[in-house]
């Protein structure tokens, strides 16, 4: 007899699911050629079942022939159409957003604490600060935004992570002027402070930062014949180190 391997409800349903739309999108070609055809409106199921508790996980094994002490689970699937999902389901997460379950470094009951108080992206968690919402009290003090926040910058700089490609020095206005151009060298709105460079240790002014390219001012003197080192901060998770042949 084979194993009766537990499932996830959630797996079950969307399964289901998946059938009942192909289901469906035979019924639009078939609707080329026929007039008159038929379709499932609703779908009712029950089930003998016995529910496995691993956690926060439920899993469920199907009750075999004979089997006694079973629970009774009953499904009932309706249609619905585009318009009422909009009304009553979330927006899908757009390129810009970064869903909570793509972040790495959130440890898991972290992570489950934010899907039981609905939070699954960066967009929810901007409109519980816009309504003042304190995600420390909702979650028993085991989230906070700051740290929310910088997960969140961390994870977006890995997938757009600065690279240089060219180096240049030029004398511009009477002063040497050090250009790195590039590929995401600065974010759209810069945190205070940001970018930051050092040459050989000496700070050194940055004059114009963007995607592309930033310019840095060097002071008379700091810029030496050979090796000369180069770091430069582009924001509080990403810093470029460069070693300068002049």
């Amino acid at each position: 007899m084979a194993q009766n391997q537990p499932w996830r409800l959630e797996s079950f349903l969307d399964s289901l699911i998946v059938e009942l739309d192909r289901a469906q999108d035979t019924l639009a070609v078939k609707g080329v050629n026929r007039p008159l055809t038929y379709t499932v409106k609703d779908v009712a199921l029950e089930l003998q079942l016995f529910p496995q508790v691993q956690g926060d996980t439920i899993l469920f094994s199907t009750a075999r022939p004979g089997e006694s002490g079973a629970s009774k689970v009953s499904i009932q699937l309706g249609s619905i159409t585009d318009r009422q999902i909009k009304e009553v389901t979330k927006k899908p997460i757009t390129k810009d957003d970064v869903a909570i379950d793509l972040i790495e470094d959130i440890d898991e009951e972290t992570r489950t604490t934010l899907r039981r108080i609905g939070v699954t992206s960066e967009e929810d968690i901007q409109r519980m600060q816009e309504r003042n919402i304190d995600i420390k009290k909702v979650s028993n003090n085991k989230v906070d935004y700051q740290k929310l926040a910088d997960l969140i910058g961390q994870t977006k700089r890995r997938g757009a992570a600065p690279a240089v490609s060219k180096v240049s020095v030029q004398k511009s206005g009477g002063r040497t002027v050090l250009r790195l151009a590039g590929t995401n060298l600065a974010a759209a709105a810069q945190a205070p402070g940001f970018p930051a460079a050092l040459l050989n240790q000496a700070q050194v002014e940055v004059v114009s930062a963007n995607d592309r390219e930033l310019a840095l001012a060097v002071p008379d003197g700091v810029l030496r014949p050979g090796s000369n080192q180069l770091a430069v901060a582009l924001d509080r998770f990403s810093i470029i180190r460069m070693d300068l042949k002049h």
